[in-house]
């Protein structure tokens, strides 16, 4: 079975189990694919992988906003703004990975690997 079919199948059970569509495929996690990385659902993701993803995510998207809305015309250095998004990020990381472990251990999911046997 292929990767995408694999993918197709986990959305269907997703669905089934109750998930919204829209949480089963983030958007980091459909640029990580159209990239060439294969990375199921954030729900069947390892914790690494949810805070990795959810960290660079959030920290860049956060920190090039900060950067022109405030800290540019405050005179912020980058060492200083480069700090606070990865801090930044990786508290969102940590939050969004813990959300995903717990949501699917609520709804019964099964890891990954044993899914796809």
């Amino acid at each position: 079975m292929s990767f995408e079919q694999q993918l197709d199948r986990a959305h269907q059970l997703l669905l089934e189990k109750g998930f919204l569509a829209g949480s089963i495929s983030p958007i980091i996690y459909r640029i990580a694919r159209k990239a060439g990385l294969k990375v199921p659902p954030p729900q069947f993701c390892g914790f690494s992988t949810n805070v990795l993803l959810g960290t660079v995510w959030f920290g860049t998207l956060w920190g090039v906003i900060m950067w022109f809305m405030q800290w540019q015309s405050l005179g912020v250095s980058l060492l200083y703004a480069f700090n606070a998004s990865s801090i930044t990020g990786l508290f969102f990381g940590l939050m969004m990975a813990s959300w995903y472990k717990l949501s699917a251990k609520r709804k019964n999911l099964p890891s990954w690997h044993s899914f796809l046997g």
